[in-house]
């Protein structure tokens, strides 16, 4: 039996709004309990009923979704975020990991992938958007030649938990790497929320930028 995600809605488009809501009714373990239609709005529902996973657009009004994202995320650390938006350029898309999204879906993104990316976020696990997972690929490229001190020493990472992170900087997820490493899949969890906790990031995705530019793996 599926485990419900409860889930809010966030964006100032009522047509998106409403388009979303249509999706998430192909999703049957999901429970929709708020639909917002600014950053403020969302902010105060997330805190008086914290979902498992809330989806919010970037540009709203009185609280925008960065800032929305980050005093959700102080407070309720639990909750996760997918972002769906039309904001592709470089600095939103990092602002918006470095705040804690799980997951970064362009609001061109198909129906089945909406509903992949919040049940990979319910599971702890990110998506993004190809065209965004290219960005994000690009830094791994610059901050690879960065000549920035290397502050490797600041974390202390096991051989295995090493190993692991080495392949999620190469996109793996947790039952690939189970696979690829001959270990139980839950295993692969227990050693990622380690890792998450010893760089001090919110998420996979900026656990694998920030130890490509420790120079804790080897970027692609």
């Amino acid at each position: 039996m599926s485990t419900t995600i409860r889930v809010v809605i966030a964006d100032d488009e009522v047509g998106y709004r409403n388009a979303i809501q249509r999706t998430l009714t192909l999703m049957p373990e999901c429970e929709v309990i708020g639909v917002c239609k600014d950053g403020q709005e969302a902010l105060d529902l997330c805190l008086s009923d914290p979902p498992d996973v809330l989806c919010t657009d970037i540009n709203m009004p009185r609280v925008d979704g960065l800032e929305l994202m980050r005093r959700l995320l102080r407070k309720e650390k639990d909750v996760k975020v997918v972002v769906l938006t039309v904001n592709e350029d470089e600095e939103t898309v990092f602002e918006a990991i470095r705040a804690g999204a799980m997951g970064y879906l362009l609001k061109t993104s198909t129906p089945q992938d909406v509903i992949e990316a919040i049940r990979l976020a319910h599971r702890g696990e990110s998506k993004l958007t190809p065209k965004i997972a290219a960005k994000v690929l690009e830094d791994f490229r610059r901050v690879k030649d960065d000549d920035e001190t290397d502050d490797t020493e600041l974390y202390v990472l096991s051989d295995r938990e090493t190993e692991i992170l080495e392949l999620i900087a190469k996109g793996m997820r947790n039952k690939e790497i189970a696979n690829h490493l001959s270990i139980a899949e839950k295993t692969v969890k227990n050693h990622v929320s380690n890792i998450l906790k010893a760089l001090q990031v919110n998420s996979r995705t900026e656990a694998a930028m920030k130890a490509v530019k420790a120079k804790l793996v080897q970027g692609n």
